[in-house]
């Protein structure tokens, strides 16, 4: 299993499928957390604060630590999970943070589904809309995050369990941390692997 994410590993950082994220690193590494993880979360992209600095998932920004509040809340450390992205390297518009488009999200489509192929998890957690997305493309589905938010979804491999985004933006206009915390508390239970 560490072989098989060690060459996705080195084929992700040789990626340039996406003209404007070429100069950007791919965060995929073992900072993404343990290969035995029965929960993997995606989110959608490094932020240039957080992760497309650190090399660290949700690490050095404010979503991190929202994020990392909500694990604590659910009694998860980041040694139990595994975090990705549905693209793994930084957008950037002008210096900021911006969205990735379909063709970023269909381009790292591939690593996504090879990811959750090698790590085999019960649980994927997609935090907000991109992430949703990148996963309805992989499974063929056309589930919409106001509609299943929270609600465990049977599929094939694993159950998919969409949630929102913990970013400062999203817990001030759209779902608060309150709420999110509610939301994380109906995570399908599912400890690490031995």
């Amino acid at each position: 299993m560490s072989n098989r994410f060690h060459r996705l590993e080195k084929k992700a950082a040789s990626c340039r499928l996406c003209p404007c994220l070429a100069d950007q690193p791919a965060v995929l590494s073992s900072t993404n957390g343990s290969l035995n993880a029965n929960i993997v979360f995606v989110a959608e992209a490094p932020g240039r604060f957080g992760a497309g600095r650190t090399g660290v998932p949700f690490q050095g920004d404010r979503s991190g630590d929202n994020f990392e509040i909500l694990l604590k809340h659910i009694g998860l450390t980041r040694s139990e999970v595994f975090i990705t992205n549905a693209v793994l390297c930084n957008p950037l518009a002008d210096g900021n943070n911006r969205r990735p488009n379909a063709k970023e999200i269909k381009n790292c489509s591939a690593f996504l589904k090879e990811t959750l192929s090698i790590i085999s998890p019960r649980v994927v957690v997609t935090l907000g809309t991109v992430a949703l997305n990148a996963l309805n493309l992989i499974l063929g589905t056309r589930f919409q995050l106001n509609q299943k938010v929270a609600q465990p979804l049977a599929t094939a491999n694993f159950m998919l369990f969409p949630l929102y985004h913990p970013s400062p933006r999203v817990t001030n206009w759209k779902r608060p941390l309150t709420q999110q915390k509610k939301d994380f508390k109906k995570i399908p239970p599912s400890r690490r692997r031995q």
